[in-house]
């Protein structure tokens, strides 16, 4: 009986840091007004009920990213409900036409270019593309290029340096990248740090693989105490203003991605203003979108 109650309290001990172990409760609080910067449209009632009814209980808007076969019922969803949906057309960059491409889509009511995809043998930055960067520059249309690994192993053009000089060339061209170049962390991190109109969205198998590391992400967006220091741009936006919040999953996902970036968050400190740009208000900026809180 001794070594009975000499061994209870250590168990009960164990049992209260057991509980303990799991470690802090999952957040998923956001600012009262969000736009996922990057979701793929899927062109059936179906997915729109789940989309309207998910994003409208959340307060929430996306950029949705429209198949080209898909433009006509697309543009029409999107002026349906101009609240929710910010639509962009995914032109092939690679097609011939694609400066026709562009034109056809902005007559049609299109805000966005994306997700675009240099899988031929080009860099974003080679001249063959630099038509398509000035005439969605002259026209005002926000770019989504996809940088990093493709779920097909494409990689090689995927880069998100180019970026880089797109943005330099094309300085009132609206760039946000997607999945901040994953692998490529760093690069696209100096890509952004070093040009005001470029900015990445974190999303994507990023945030997964660094869930029992959250705090990875501040070692690549560092500058923010930098800024106003030599070697740092004049005009330098703090370094978590220029991510921006996304999902590229379906709407159902829309709260575990909220989760995971929140996560990042926390573990990087972001202040409550900036995770508000984060969530939305950037993009609220550049097309000029009115953040309407229900009452």
């Amino acid at each position: 009986m001794k070594l009975k109650k000499s061994i209870f309290p250590l168990i009960i001990l164990i049992s209260l840091l057991g509980c303990n172990s799991a470690g802090p409760k999952p957040n998923y609080s956001t600012p009262p007004f969000i736009i996922d910067s990057h979701m793929h449209y899927v062109a059936t009632d179906a997915w729109e009920k789940s989309f309207l009814e998910i994003f409208s209980r959340h307060n929430a808007m996306a950029c949705l990213l429209m198949d080209m076969k898909d433009l006509d019922r697309g543009i029409a969803f999107a002026k349906a409900h101009p609240d929710r949906v910010i639509p962009y057309a995914e032109i092939d960059i690679e097609n011939p036409a694609v400066l026709l491409d562009i034109q056809r889509v902005y007559d049609m009511g299109f805000k966005g270019l994306g997700e675009l995809f240099a899988t031929g043998n080009y860099d974003y930055n080679d001249p063959k593309y630099e038509p398509l960067w000035t005439l969605a520059e002259k026209l005002g249309m926000p770019v989504a290029p996809h940088t990093g690994n493709l779920s097909n192993g494409l990689m090689d053009h995927l880069r998100p340096a180019p970026l880089a000089d797109v943005a330099a060339r094309h300085p009132r061209l609206f760039i946000h990248a997607a999945h901040f170049g994953n692998p490529w962390y760093n690069e696209a991190a100096e890509a952004t740090r070093r040009n005001r109109n470029l900015y990445f969205d974190l999303c994507g198998s990023s945030l997964i693989k660094k869930e029992d590391d959250p705090g990875f992400w501040a070692q690549w967006l560092w500058w923010t105490d930098a800024i106003g220091k030599p070697h740092m741009p004049k005009d330098a936006l703090p370094a978590w203003e220029k991510i921006l919040f996304a999902t590229d999953e379906g709407p159902e996902a829309l709260e575990e991605n909220i989760r995971r970036f929140n996560k990042a968050l926390d573990a990087c400190k972001v202040s409550d203003e900036t995770r508000a740009k984060c969530y939305g208000l950037t993009i609220a900026k550049i097309y000029g979108i009115d953040p309407v809180v229900p009452k």
